[in-house]
């Protein structure tokens, strides 16, 4: 790293307008040390932030460029980092001793003047809220429609999602401070190309300025065997990364996953270190995020136990306002072909939907998470807020799981409008032990139908989930087969959950204070 000092500068024009006298009447003409950053903007494939916190970011790229150079002003950058190559064929450059809730400007190849769009704003200090009090995640599931794998049925619905979000940004001038990715980020089989095209193609504006925090999905593991030559996307079932293929002639290796991105597996970024980039924690403001891995580790007893221990430990040692959970697969859905209860299906490759309710969701109960977001499947529900379900949703009693409005068993509370939820539940005791779980699996693409594996009569109407109002049919069902996505606004008092339609449209909100 070499460093373009402004202090040194000063001192340098201080001595020159002060002069310096060698006998004569001439003045020596002092001259600024000379600016590290004076090459050219290096054009990129992808470009990316990972790990951004309240004092360091990462910038990653994929292209010619071998450094990066940073500053407070978008027309002088005088500060350079040489680029690390990690795998994947990427480069990138960890820069700390950043200012907490601070803007800097970036380029990347060395110029002294950033590109328009490449910016970021650090994390506020731990605790604190982002810009305008509160802070902003944006929430995608199953978005991974943008590539030549997706495009005949399903051509420019992730561009229509992100119009959406704009749109609703534009209405309140509050931008996004994170960006989480609920799995099936790259259609058919999370290849590097299905990368290429799904994520840095679709969303290359958004991905200069905020930092991406992904988990992983059922497709990102590839193909699923159902016989030695049989292969399809998104079926497989080995708990191994190392076991990807793409295509059924492939020699099995590495995950694509893991070598697109820079995670924070020794606690970088906040929380407790996992030891691994499949699943991870992290502190932004005052909003912990937590990234479990569903698709990997659940289907392994040994690893699923480590994680449910790592877990355990992050949670209790987090003490920040707000605890949002990410994984792929929903404890509690009704939607088409993934319905929770029935698991075992297609050589079981549903199964983490059961596992991840028995094991985790007590957890999630007894340490205070607030909210976990799922895709997989492709359509939005979400639940009541409730606590102590582990079962099958004919088990399922508002009166005894959910939050009741003036604790009436026959009304079950909704979080809507001047009727918020409380933190910590008058229901439960004045005890935080509630959670409630969002369905946000239709970023890329919507069912329309309940598919061939979930009954009917059942599809978007399990007991857990509310009624949906916006719902077209009579009467409405517990999900919306629409296109969408969620915002999370989170300030220090309330945190107000958004689901918006491709219009910017609100389409389901609630609301929990503290």
């Amino acid at each position: 790293m070499i460093r373009y000092s402004n202090t040194l500068m000063a001192a340098a024009v201080a001595a020159f307008l002060a002069g310096c006298s060698d006998g004569s009447d001439q003045v020596a003409e002092v001259l600024p040390p000379p600016n590290p950053c004076d090459g050219t903007e290096v054009a990129s494939s992808r470009l990316f932030l990972q790990q951004l916190t309240s004092s360091s970011v990462i910038i990653k790229w994929r292209g010619d460029a071998t450094a990066a150079c940073i500053g407070s002003s978008a027309e002088l950058l005088a500060t350079r980092f040489t680029a690390e190559e990690t795998e994947g064929d990427h480069k990138e450059v960890r820069i700390d001793g950043l200012e907490a809730g601070s803007t800097y400007y970036y380029s990347v190849g060395g110029a002294p003047s950033a590109p328009a769009g490449q910016q970021f704003t650090t994390a506020p200090e731990r605790g604190n809220a982002a810009a305008g009090g509160k802070t902003r995640l944006w929430v995608i599931g199953d978005s991974g429609t943008g590539g030549d794998d997706e495009r005949e049925g399903h051509e420019g619905e992730a561009a229509e999602v992100l119009a959406g979000l704009e749109a609703f940004v534009e209405a309140d001038g509050k931008a996004v401070d994170l960006f989480l990715m609920l799995g099936d980020n790259a259609y058919n089989v999370g290849s590097d190309f299905n990368y290429q095209q799904a994520v840095f193609e679709t969303y290359p504006d958004l991905l200069k300025s905020v930092s991406l925090w992904p988990t992983i999905g059922n497709h990102e593991m590839g193909l699923g065997f159902l016989s030695p030559t049989l292969g399809l996307p998104g079926l497989g079932t080995s708990a191994d990364p190392d076991s990807y293929q793409a295509t059924a002639d492939d020699e099995p290796g590495r995950m694509p996953y893991l070598d697109i991105f820079s995670l924070p597996a020794e606690g970088e970024a906040g929380g407790v270190a996992s030891g691994t980039e499949q699943y991870y924690s992290f502190d932004h403001g005052n909003v912990h995020v937590v990234s479990l891995d569903s698709q990997l580790s659940a289907r392994d007893p040994e690893q699923m136990a480590t994680m449910r221990e790592w877990l355990i430990d992050d949670l209790s040692s987090n003490d920040l306002d707000w605890t949002v959970v990410i994984f792929h697969h929903p404890p509690y859905s009704k939607g088409a072909n993934h319905d929770s209860d029935d698991v075992e299906k297609v050589n079981g490759f549903d199964r983490p939907q059961r596992d991840m309710r028995e094991q985790f969701v007590p957890i999630f109960d007894a340490h205070g998470v607030d909210l976990v977001y799922n895709g997989h499947s492709h359509s939005y529900e979400r639940s009541y807020y409730i606590t102590s379900h582990t079962g099958t949703s004919d088990t399922f009693s508002t009166a005894e799981h959910a939050e009741l409005r003036n604790g009436d068993p026959a009304q079950p509370a909704s979080g809507r409008g001047d009727m918020p939820y409380a933190q910590l539940s008058p229901t439960s005791g004045g005890v935080d032990d509630r959670v409630i779980y969002s369905v946000v699996g239709n970023s890329g693409k919507a069912d329309e139908d309940a598919g061939s594996l979930t009954a009917a009569d059942e599809w978007l109407r399990h007991p857990a989930h509310i009624d949906q109002p916006a719902d077209t049919e009579e009467p409405p069902r517990r999900g919306l087969p629409v296109l969408g996505s969620a915002v999370i606004d989170a300030s220090d008092t309330e945190l107000t959950h958004s689901f918006i339609s491709v219009d910017g449209e609100v389409l389901d909100q609630f609301t929990i204070t503290r």
